[in-house]
Parts: structure tokens; C-alpha cells; sequence
């Protein structure tokens, strides 16, 4: 239950600082035409990332790491395809940005939860 405590929490953080991100820092770099190197386009998939995978961790309170490692993999690569079967153009636009957002995320998310369980651990 700790633990699922602070993956909601994470989760929740993460879901304000996307939106925070989507609203004010995008518009604030397009506006200003600033290089940001695609930040500005791929943190909403980093932050989905982030979000998704610590709610499914706390949802399914995991009692293994290798479980949660399958959720943070899980999450990331769904995003990956979701992003891959927007080629079709069948729904939304594909940036491939958006998958290097979602990996960037995935790695994120991998090392919250690595520090988070060295800490419960000590």
C-alpha cells in the first residue's frame, strides 16, 4: 500500500507538470522560436510515459521488480505503437519525436523507480 501511495503521487506530479508543459513552456518556445532541440514536442509522450506506468504499478500493486519493469516496458512500447500506427494517418499525425519522447520517458520512469526502491529498501 506504501508503495502505491507514492506511485500514484509520482504519477499525479507528473500529470501536472505535463499539462503545466503543455500549456505554458510549448507555447513559450514556439512563440519565442526557440531551438529546444523537439523538447516542446515530444514531453507530452515523456510525461504520458511517466504517468501511465506509475498508475498501472500502483493499480496493480506488482509484488515483484520484474513485474514492474514488464509495467514500464508495457506502458512505453504501447506508446511506441500507438504513435507507429499513426503512420496510417487512420488517427493523429506521426512525429517520430513522439517515439523518441515515449523512450525518453520510459528511461525516466526507469530510473524513478529505481531510486524510489533503493530507498524503501534502506
Amino acid at each position: 500500500m506504501k508503495n502505491s501511495r507514492i506511485y500514484y503521487t509520482i504519477a499525479i506530479l507528473s500529470l501536472l507538470i505535463t499539462s503545466i508543459g503543455g500549456s505554458i513552456y510549448r507555447n513559450y518556445i514556439y512563440s519565442n522560436n526557440i531551438n529546444d532541440c523537439g523538447l516542446a514536442d515530444m514531453h507530452t509522450n515523456m510525461g504520458a510515459v511517466i504517468v501511465c506506468s506509475f498508475l498501472l504499478m500502483g493499480y496493480e500493486k506488482y509484488s515483484s521488480e520484474f513485474d514492474n519493469l514488464k509495467g514500464i516496458a508495457s506502458a512505453t512500447f504501447g506508446f511506441i505503437i500507438y504513435e507507429l500506427i499513426q503512420i496510417s494517418d487512420l488517427i493523429g499525425t506521426f512525429d517520430v519525436m513522439d517515439i523518441v519522447g515515449s523512450i525518453i520517458g520510459g528511461l525516466i520512469t526507469l530510473g524513478i523507480y529505481k531510486i524510489i526502491n533503493r530507498k524503501l529498501c534502506d
